[in-house]
């Protein structure tokens, strides 16, 4: 039974985990989609994704570059009004975007011009933003910096970490691109703005440099790259010479740590290990040491016997 409400003829690009998200959620709602370009071969989710297309009776484009002849035939046979994007890997080139009629609509998940980039959700908690947002844009030659048609704020939590803003905001980007393409079926166009000029701050791929936690910043600065990078990459530090990856810690106050190093342990009590830090101490409260154990500060005080006075160092130092 063919339970396609709209008409107008949807491209869909996209790469999971995101890619499921939307195009079950459009398929769902009735919208017609005419083809889908997932993940090349290479990726390790194409041949998940390419049998969820697949079963869902969607013709599934192979390509090597977006901009192959071959590639660029179909999606003209294929006669789409409108495509949609629910991040993708590649850069979209000019050839491909002149084929849509009536463009490419992006989710993308920052309050655009802030936060252009690949990983905008760890960058706002890393920075220690109040909130960010979801913008539905028209894609242009250049990556997030095409006009704006729909905006929306979401407020960032204590102990937001990227996975839980990950889901925010694939749930709330979804339900604004709903709402987009009903207005495109509605009126046959989308109303947009063009983004502001100026300096804004960007959200750039997480580097490995970055992941190593440096104890020499605050305690509150940790814990943000802690829950900026949990659970997808993790924190890490060097106990013992053995890796120490930090999944969740608390932040704490106490006194009498002034004559000990950042890095160090400096209290061990109620079955918790503080280690002192620029202002202020960390508490592991999810950790994994080396491949002894995943737990918290009382299989760590029971497994590896730490002392006060110990300290954990980047390699570097």
């Amino acid at each position: 039974m063919d339970s396609t409400k709209y008409k107008k003829r949807i491209l869909f690009l996209g790469v999971p985990d995101m890619a499921f998200v939307c195009l079950d959620t459009l398929l769902y709602a009735g919208f017609n989609i005419v083809g889908v370009i997932g993940p090349k071969k290479t990726h390790n989710t194409y041949v998940t994704f390419r049998n969820f297309v697949k079963s869902k009776g969607l013709p599934f484009l192979e390509y090597d570059l977006l901009k192959d002849e071959a590639l660029l035939e179909t999606v003209k046979n294929l006669k789409p009004d409108i495509a949609v994007v629910a991040s993708f890997n590649d850069k979209i080139p000019k050839e491909f975007i002149d084929l849509i009629p009536n463009g490419i609509l992006n989710i993308h998940p920052s309050l655009l011009p802030l936060y252009r980039g690949g990983n905008p959700y760890s960058r706002v908690i890393m920075n220690g933003e109040a909130e960010t947002g979801v913008t539905i844009h028209y894609i242009a030659e250049q990556f997030d910096v095409g006009d704006i048609v729909l905006q929306q704020h979401l407020k960032l939590d204590s102990d937001e970490t990227m996975g839980t803003l990950f889901n925010k905001t694939n749930e709330l980007g979804v339900r604004m691109l709903v709402e987009a393409l009903i207005k495109f079926e509605k009126d046959g166009h989308l109303d947009s703005s063009k983004q502001p000029q100026g300096e804004y701050p960007l959200a750039p791929n997480i580097k490995d440099h970055e992941m190593i936690i440096d104890f020499n910043k605050t305690a509150v600065e940790i814990d943000r790259l802690i829950r900026a990078l949990n659970p997808y990459f993790a924190a890490m530090i060097l106990f013992k010479n053995q890796m120490v990856r930090l999944h969740k810690v608390s932040v704490e106050q106490i006194s009498g740590v002034d004559n000990f190093e950042n890095g160090q342990i400096c209290a061990i009590k109620d079955n918790k290990v503080y280690i002192k830090t620029a202002d202020g101490c960390i508490i592991p409260e999810v950790m994994q040491y080396a491949g002894y154990f995943i737990g918290d500060c009382s299989d760590f005080i029971r497994i590896i016997n730490p002392s006060i006075g110990d300290k954990f160092t980047n390699g570097y130092t």
